[in-house]
């Protein structure tokens, strides 16, 4: 989705990896990805290692380690022990420190991008939920410039958690991959990421399971907006 392509690097094992390549109108994105990635891992979070970069302002690539584990969708284990790694993983996430983290996800920085996308044409309906067929990216966006949930909650956040992009390795430890969105964010922008990919392919009735796991009480209209805000990314 980002536009970059990506290749995956198979050697002996256990060596493993993959290459990301940007072209120029990707670089931004490119770089943005390298730098947060980096910052995850100096907390410790379970990231790719980043092994070699090339960037001559033309194009960017990134040669990385990958990561120990399975997508959560194809664990081969009872789905009560992988809602109970994505709760456990994801907390461990919002609970590291935030007072130095220079990347800014908060939902007015997002509204600003959207915007941004939006005029330029960035945002087409084509991949929009059923609830939103018909509807304008601009309308979206206006409605939720409004109703933006107050007072925010902000942690460390992964800002794109599908669980494409997380992985659950044989301890059940929760991995982290596509990092260009992390930062300062309210917590809903990955609890929305996440549940909605659970009721997608585990069903609806372990969303529960998991924000007990979790230790959250959901809000559905910030789970409602946080899904419409991400209709336009």
């Amino acid at each position: 989705m980002s536009g970059a392509r990506l290749y995956r690097l198979r050697g002996t094992a256990p060596n493993e990896f993959y290459l990301k390549v940007w072209q120029t109108d990707g670089l931004t994105d490119f770089r943005s990805e390298l730098e947060r990635t980096r910052w995850l891992s100096g907390r410790g979070v379970s990231v790719p290692e980043i092994v070699r970069v090339f960037d001559d302002g033309r194009c960017g690539a990134v040669l990385m380690t990958a990561l120990p584990g399975a997508h959560p969708q194809r664990l081969r284990q009872p789905t009560a022990h992988v809602v109970r790694h994505l709760a456990q993983g994801l907390r461990a996430l919002h609970e590291i420190a935030i007072a130095d983290c220079p990347f800014d996800e908060t939902t007015a920085i997002r509204l600003e991008r959207a915007r941004e996308m939006i005029e330029d044409g960035s945002v087409t309906g084509e991949h929009f939920a059923e609830r939103n067929r018909g509807r304008s990216p601009q309308a979206i966006y206006e409605q939720l410039a409004v109703t933006t949930p107050r007072p925010q909650d902000i942690v460390l956040v992964h800002g794109d958690a599908k669980l494409d992009n997380l992985l659950i390795d044989d301890h059940g430890n929760l991995g982290f991959i596509d990092c260009g969105h992390a930062g300062r964010g309210d917590r809903y922008l990955d609890l929305e990421a996440v549940t909605s990919d659970i009721d997608e392919l585990f069903g609806a009735e372990w969303i529960e399971p998991f924000a007990r796991d979790y230790g959250v009480k959901l809000e559905p209209a910030k789970l409602s907006f946080f899904s419409d805000l991400y209709e336009l990314f």
